[in-house]
Parts: structure tokens; C-alpha cells; sequence
């Protein structure tokens, strides 16, 4: 079970598209969840920042999330809140600051590659000026 509910936005069914047969063409089975994400109060603002950010939002503030690929209106309600909370999930993703020695290693890793750059640079540099006879 999700840990969205249905409750913070507009839901709605609607007829599905694609093969089906007459099943399709008579069953409201596609759900659409209609998020105000920037009215949201239940999504913090860093999350909000993210998801504008990505370009998912209509032009009011709304986020949709739709599902037609299950047969049955239940399993694709289910499936729009389980999208909902995936994308949640993933852009309020802070990852954990990095450790002393994660740290120390990128200070050695840098001193190496400019290490390797002057090392080049004098090679140029050295054949810059000299006579090549052939």
C-alpha cells in the first residue's frame, strides 16, 4: 500500500485506450491523479523546488499522473499513487554529506591529476624550444 492518499488531489476515470476490445470501450478504467503540487502543504519546499524544477508541472501548479494498464479501475488508482510516491520519493532525496576520508580522497585525487597537468605542461613546454634535425 502506498503511503499517498487518494485525498490530496483530484481523482478521476476515464475510458483506456489501446486494445481491449469492448471492455475498454465500455468501462472507465484509466486513472488520472491531478497533484497541486505548489499549494501542497503535506510537501515540503525543497521537494516542490525539485519537481518544478524537472518541468513535470502544468502551467497552474499541477502535477497528473495517469495509469491504463491494468484492466481494473482499482489496480490502476494503485498504480497512480504508487507512480506518485516513487516520484516524491525521489526528488526529496538528500544524499548524506561525505565523510572525512571520502573527502581526504578527493583532495588526493586532485592534487594528482594537477600533478599529472604540470607534468604535461613541462613536456610541452621542453620541446617547445628545441631543434629538430631530420
Amino acid at each position: 500500500s502506498s503511503g499517498i492518499n487518494a485525498e490530496y488531489g483530484d481523482l478521476s476515470h476515464m475510458r483506456s485506450s489501446g486494445p481491449g476490445g469492448q471492455h475498454v470501450n465500455r468501462r472507465n478504467t484509466k486513472a488520472l491523479i491531478r497533484v497541486k503540487i505548489t499549494g501542497a502543504t503535506w510537501i515540503s519546499e525543497r521537494t516542490k523546488n525539485s519537481i518544478s524544477e524537472s518541468g513535470l508541472l502544468d502551467k497552474p501548479g499541477s502535477l497528473s499522473i495517469s495509469s491504463q494498464g491494468s484492466r481494473h479501475q482499482s489496480e490502476n488508482t494503485q498504480d497512480c499513487l504508487v507512480k506518485l510516491q516513487k516520484l516524491l520519493d525521489k526528488h526529496s532525496y538528500v544524499p548524506p554529506e561525505p565523510s572525512q576520508e571520502e573527502l581526504d580522497e578527493r583532495e588526493r585525487q586532485l592534487k594528482l591529476r594537477k600533478e599529472r597537468w604540470k607534468q604535461i605542461e613541462r613536456t610541452k613546454k621542453y620541446y617547445r624550444n628545441r631543434d629538430f634535425d631530420m
